[in-house]
């Protein structure tokens, strides 16, 4: 039994790896169930045992990005040095943005939920979940005196995202962008903004 979950867990890890390359590189759209399939060396009836259809496995993505955030964030929130992992979780999420996502598929995950309603609620719900467990990571580096008490923690969370967005973009669609010379920046200007 153990042996089969395992497998089970394998093939389900293999899907989501090759829907990511796959909606990376064709698009949302123009990557088909058969597509990601072939991509992951199972059959379609496998594909269907582990997700109801292509979007299942899109929003999936997306769930598992947003809980990976949601995980760190609670992390920092229990170490202590707030700041200092607020900081560190945005510049991972900008380097590296995470399994199975890369800085391509991300841009197409933003493109899909501005056009798909249905893609943007599941979206913006795994979203909210995330920025719930940051926006209690910015309050305790308030109450440590590491940041500015007076600002509105929900409307920080949105700000830093939407400048790791950005910079997600960024790293995808421009090859000369040399990420790791722009995150000094970056931290340093998140420092500055969010000082008491």
């Amino acid at each position: 039994m153990a042996k089969r979950e395992t497998q089970k867990k394998i093939t389900r890890e293999r899907l989501l790896a090759a829907a990511a390359r796959c909606f990376a590189q064709k698009g949302y759209s123009s990557c088909s169930v058969a597509d990601i399939a072939a991509e992951a060396g199972v059959s379609q009836g496998a594909l269907y045992t582990h997700f109801r259809n292509k979007e299942d496995l899109f929003t999936t993505m997306i769930q598992e990005e947003h809980g990976q955030g949601a995980h760190k964030a609670r992390e920092a929130s229990l170490a202590g040095g707030f700041l200092d992992g607020i900081i560190n979780i945005l510049s991972e999420c900008i380097r590296d943005v995470g399994f199975p996502v890369d800085h391509r598929l991300w841009t197409e995950i933003l493109a899909v939920a501005a056009r798909v309603e249905s893609v943007r609620d599941a979206f913006l719900a795994s979203d909210r979940v995330m920025r719930e467990r940051f926006v209690e990571l910015l309050r305790k580096a308030a109450e440590a005196g590491e940041i500015d008490p007076a600002l509105d923690f929900e409307a920080v969370a949105i700000w830093l995202y939407a400048l790791v967005d950005g910079l997600i973009a960024r790293t995808a669609d421009d090859r000369n962008f040399d990420v790791n010379k722009h995150l000094p920046v970056f931290a340093a200007l998140v420092r500055r903004a969010l000082r008491p």
